[in-house]
């Protein structure tokens, strides 16, 4: 019985197999861990900040390229070097209805916003050393996010005293001029107090010195009167 002969198997070449598999590879990673962001740009202000403890601390956050009427806003905190971030505000669009995070105070933070100037602010009061961290604003529109730069909260007790030596010279320069002066006037009355001195004992040197030339010679005078051959 004849056979028809089998057509031979295509062979695919291997580098061009693993090169499409890696690139699959890499589009589901990407597809997966990535965030989805929109053209909105944040800007926060300030940069970083210094604030005594117990005291109170608004951070703004400004909204570029998109209403704020479409946005849900949101804040953050990062507390640790990892890079986690605790989530502890967020607000609905119509700022109607607001959720807080685990342990986050509604009496100490509150999220406002500005809507003519297109900006919205987290503000935090009383504070406490706990509070120290990083803080991110995010705004989010259809499952798309934008995050903030970030705004560094330091709490301290007391303020650093970088700027005391400053304030110290220029008291000390205030305080020179007036000392200064006396300095010299008293040098002034240290040469002048001599030199008038000097001046009364001349003038009554020259006082007595005319005055006896006064009297010798009205003895002469009355002395050759009396001894001159009439």
């Amino acid at each position: 019985m004849h056979l028809a002969p089998k057509h031979p198997a295509k062979m695919k070449h291997p580098a061009l197999s693993w090169l499409c598999l890696c690139c699959w590879f890499l589009l589901i990673s990407f597809c997966v861990t990535e965030i989805p962001k929109f053209g909105t740009t944040l800007s926060q202000t300030p940069v970083s900040t210094i604030e005594l403890v117990n005291n109170n601390i608004e951070i703004s956050c400004t909204i570029k390229g998109e209403s704020m009427d479409n946005l849900r806003l949101f804040w953050y905190r990062e507390t640790n070097k990892k890079g986690d971030l605790e989530f502890i505000v967020s607000a609905t669009t119509s700022m109607d209805r607001f959720s807080y995070g685990t342990n986050i105070s509604e009496s100490r933070f509150s999220i406002r916003r500005v809507k003519f100037q297109n900006y919205f602010t987290l503000k935090i009061m009383n504070l406490k050393f706990s509070d120290i961290g990083v803080y991110y604003c995010m705004a989010e529109m259809a499952s798309k996010v934008s995050f903030g730069d970030g705004t560094r909260l330091s709490v301290v007790e007391t303020l650093p005293t970088t700027i005391q030596p400053m304030t110290k010279k220029t008291l000390c320069k205030c305080t020179k001029a007036p000392s200064s002066k006396s300095k010299k006037s008293g040098c002034s009355e240290a040469i002048w107090a001599p030199l008038l001195a000097c001046a009364v004992i001349l003038l009554i040197g020259l006082y007595l010195l005319v005055s006896y030339t006064y009297r010798v010679y009205r003895r002469s005078h009355i002395y050759f009167r009396k001894h001159s051959p009439r």
